[in-house]
């Protein structure tokens, strides 16, 4: 909120008034922790009490990135719900500072600056990040190779088989039996992948 005051002054200077009733959050947004937003902004007519809701990731911690991002949403309280990054929000977001798509925003040098001004005398974010992303939930390693098996004569069929049961053994040609084996480049790790 204290962030939030010392941009009002800012938005003003380029005739912006933001609203008195603005909430803030490092929480996750409505895409919960595997969204790729960096920061939300829920208008004022789906509040209970009228306010402006604003979520920054809770895996931001830099103050001038959160600031940055601060100043992006603040962009959406002053914008009608329906508008989302158009035209009325790339207006204001280059008067104000911001450059790149609109969707994913980024100060400009002369915003930077003074990012850094109000990080500085603000003090510490009082926030540390959460490193959400566990290993247990890291994306896995996919556990099986799949080879491409075909044909060796001209009738085109192939097949996906792994280097378990290549190893095994290859079919037939189900299109035409008497072509034979299919033929399969095996991994050199083949023996390893059939131990496991």
């Amino acid at each position: 909120m204290a962030a939030t005051n010392e941009l009002r002054p800012h938005f003003a200077e380029h005739g912006f008034i933001l609203s008195d009733k603005i909430r803030l959050a490092l929480s996750f947004t409505s895409a919960g922790k595997r969204g790729h937003m960096a920061g939300e902004c829920w208008h004022s007519d789906l509040s209970g009490d009228q306010h402006y809701e604003i979520y920054i990731r809770p895996d931001k911690d830099d103050p001038v990135e959160v600031l940055g991002i601060l100043v992006h949403e603040l962009i959406h309280t002053l914008l009608p719900p329906t508008v989302k990054h158009g035209k009325p929000f790339r207006d204001i977001a280059l008067l104000i500072g911001l450059q790149g798509k609109m969707r994913q925003t980024t100060p400009t040098l002369l915003l930077t600056e003074k990012l850094k001004t109000i990080a500085s005398n603000l003090g510490n974010l009082p926030h540390a990040k959460l490193n959400f992303i566990s290993s247990v939930e890291a994306p896995k390693k996919q556990a099986k190779k799949w080879l491409k098996a075909e044909c060796g004569k001209s009738c085109g069929y192939s097949v996906r088989i792994t280097s378990k049961w290549a190893k095994i053994g290859l079919p037939l040609c189900p299109v035409h039996p008497d072509h034979g084996l299919l033929l399969c480049d095996m991994p050199e790790d083949a023996d390893d992948i059939l131990s496991e």
